[in-house]
Order: C-alpha cells, then structure tokens, then sequence
C-alpha cells in the first residue's frame, strides 16, 4: 500500500494499551510490532499466531481486526531486547507504573548500545499513567545505565509524554475465547504526543497527534483532569447507586448531570490555564459522556474505581483538578463532589472512622479549612446515597454549573 512505513516498531508491554491502541496503530502504519513482555499465555499466543484479533465495539456496530504481522519477545532477555531496539523506528512503554522500573532496567544497556552504534536517535513514547513520566523514566534508565545522561542531553533520544484516551477494559471471557490475544476497545483511536520532545526524524502515522502549536501539558491535564476524572466520579456514584458497569451509572439523569458538571468546572479550569478556547474542550466532555454510556464495552464500576487511595492522591485526577479550579478562580463546587464520592469509596473499602475525609485531605496538602468542611460535609451526605446530596447541593447551590 502507498505510503505505509517500513520498519519496527518495539512496544514494551503486550496488555490492553499495547495491544489496544499502539499495536492497532502502529501495524495500521505500515510497520511490524515487536511486543516485549514477560506474560508467558501472551507472548506464546503473540509469537505463534504472529497477529491477534481486535475488536471495536460500540452500542451499534462491532469491527473485527486482524493485527499483523506482530512478534513477541521476552522483556527480561537482555540479548533479544538490545537486538530489537538496534534496528527499530521506534518504541514505547505500556506497563503501569510497577513495572516501569524493570522495564527502564531492560532498555537501558540496550539503548545505549544502540547509541553508541552510531544508530539514528530513538523515540521512546511513554504510554503510562504517570505524572511527568519523562522525568520520571529518565531517571529510573540513567540509574540502570548512568552514561546515557549526557547522551540524552545531546538529543540522541527521545523520552516522549504520550496522552492514552481510549478506554480498554480487560478482556471479558467471550473475548478471551477468541484467541488468548484478543482484545476489545472503543472507537476513539488518537494517541496525542508530546512533539516538542521528538528526537530526529520521527514518521508521520496516522491517529498520531504531534501538535506543537500547544503545550504537551494541556493534553495531559485535559486527560487526567477532564477524562479520569469524570470516569472515576461516575463509577464511585454508580457503586454508591448499585450500578455494576459504567454504562448503568452514566444512564442515570442524576448521575450524568453531577459528573457533567464536575467535568465542566474542570475543562474551564483547564482551557484558562492554558489559554485554550472553551468550546471544543465542552464538545470532548459531550463525547466522553457519549462513550462513557458504550454498553457493548462492558466497562465496569468496580475497574474505573479500584485503587482510590491512588486516584485521591495529591495532584492526582481529583486533586489535581480540584486545585486546578482554585487556581484559575473557579468554584470547584461538582469537583468537591468528585473527592467526596471517591472519599467514600475509600472509608468504606478501609473501614475508617469518621474523621477520614478531613485527616486524608490534610495529609494530601489541602490545608484550607473550608474546604475540607465542604468535602467533609458532602461526605456525610453521600453515606445515604444520592438523594441527600442533591438535597444538599439545591439548597447550597442555585442552577446547574452549565454553560
């Protein structure tokens, strides 16, 4: 086919980022996909197969994939993962944050090789849930390999924030049947980068968004801000509702209006810090309610919500837009909401006392008072479910936070 690229692309992590978004992208480019991991089902499947089957499902269509042609390797094979970042046109990283240490272990004596081969710079996105994953890697591979530091300086390689939006729960077992690979994700295909942070010649790929004009930065708080978390606020009113899957929950008027405005509060915080016009930022939280409500995708509650002790965290989805609003003047009157269902989730899951909320908000650094009263008083409320929360909020608040 014209125009396709040749070459290898080295994805570390075959899970449902890997072979979800950047696999589907990157075969669909023209190049073959070397996954690197340590999953012995996958890996096995992934190798002989050399393809794997993905599946895009909303609630009216449903489009079957065939990925190819694919590889898989070891991750922990020294040997194999410095033969295939010698030659590749590029890599990534697409293994959670527990894993990333090993991961940058791995890389490190392989990309210095290649380095030192006089080989062209490589461009290594970082498909993780990380805050200032750039930073973060680089230090975890100058400490596995220390020289690389000056080589980083002299741009022989790129460390590259990448912006993950598609949802892609883990496989359910009717997918799991179709082949051990097989994966299933919504249709939202765009894997924002941060192009300011390329490093010699980097190919042009489809559903790859290499915008200079705007600071990499915007697309990470719009995601982790607007996109987590509203996401994370409608799975913890679900489960307070009783809902089992994210689709139930976003079905509900009250539901949908408290997440849409939280959602709202946050956008406008995001497009004045960043000098962004409003109205496309409202578009993308319509569309992330509209895919929020993919019944096909079968994304559950009990997903979006685990690990809130994490999600609560300081600069986090829900403090981090929460301080966003405060520092751009906006009320954060739905995001106090946010924190306050996810408080739950907590105090529930870890049967703490009934002072949790103030206590877990002051070790986060909320040191105003106030605020943590207001969190702390819908937290009271919430313990009855969603009626006396939107009792409390009319009484508080007159009109809906909408534009």
């Amino acid at each position: 086919m014209p125009g396709r690229l040749a070459g290898t692309a080295v994805v570390f992590g075959a899970g449902n980022v890997g072979r979800g978004l950047l696999g589907q992208v990157f075969s669909q480019a023209g190049l073959e996909v070397v996954f690197a991991d340590i999953d012995d089902t996958v890996v096995g499947a992934l190798e002989s197969e050399r393809s794997y089957l993905h599946l895009t499902v909303d609630n009216d269509s449903r489009i079957e994939q065939v990925i190819a042609p694919v590889r898989a390797i070891r991750a922990d094979d020294p040997a194999v993962v410095r033969e295939a970042l010698a030659t590749a046109t590029l890599a990534a990283t697409c293994v959670g944050v527990r894993a990333l240490p090993a991961v940058c272990r791995a890389i490190a004596p392989a990309l210095l090789a290649r380095i030192e081969s006089g080989a062209p710079p490589l461009n290594l996105l970082l498909a993780e849930n990380l805050h200032e994953a750039p930073a973060r890697v680089r230090a975890m591979l100058e400490a596995a390999e220390p020289t690389l530091s000056a080589h980083f300086d002299a741009g022989e390689a790129g460390l590259i924030a990448t912006s993950i939006g598609r949802m892609i729960p883990a496989p359910r077992p009717e997918v799991s049947r179709l082949g051990a690979a097989a994966i299933e994700v919504e249709p939202y295909c765009f894997l924002p980068i941060d192009a300011q942070a390329l490093r010699g010649d980097f190919p042009a790929i489809p559903r790859v968004v290499a915008d200079a004009s705007v600071p990499f930065d915007y697309y990470a708080d719009r995601k982790l801000f607007v996109h987590n978390m509203g996401h994370a606020m409608c799975a913890y009113l679900g489960r307070l509702c009783g809902d089992e899957q994210i689709w139930q929950s976003i079905g509900r008027p009250q539901v949908r209006l408290l997440v849409r405005n939280a959602m709202v509060e946050s956008a406008c915080a995001v497009a004045a810090a960043y000098g962004q016009p409003i109205g496309p930022l409202l578009d993308h939280v319509d569309d992330l309610l509209y895919r929020f409500g993919n019944q096909a995708l079968g994304d559950t509650v009990e997903r979006v919500g685990r690990d809130p002790r994490r999600k609560l965290a300081a600069g986090d989805r829900m403090l981090g837009a929460h301080g966003l609003c405060l520092a751009q003047g906006i009320d954060p009157r739905h995001v106090r909401l946010a924190l306050a269902a996810g408080l739950t989730q907590l105090i529930n899951e870890e049967s703490l006392g009934p002072d949790a909320a103030d206590a877990f908000l002051t070790e986060q650094g909320m040191a105003d008072p106030v605020e943590r009263a207001l969190v702390a008083e819908y937290c009271a409320a919430l313990r009855d479910g969603l009626d006396p929360l939107i009792t409390l909020l009319d009484r508080g608040f007159a009109g809906a936070n909408i534009p």
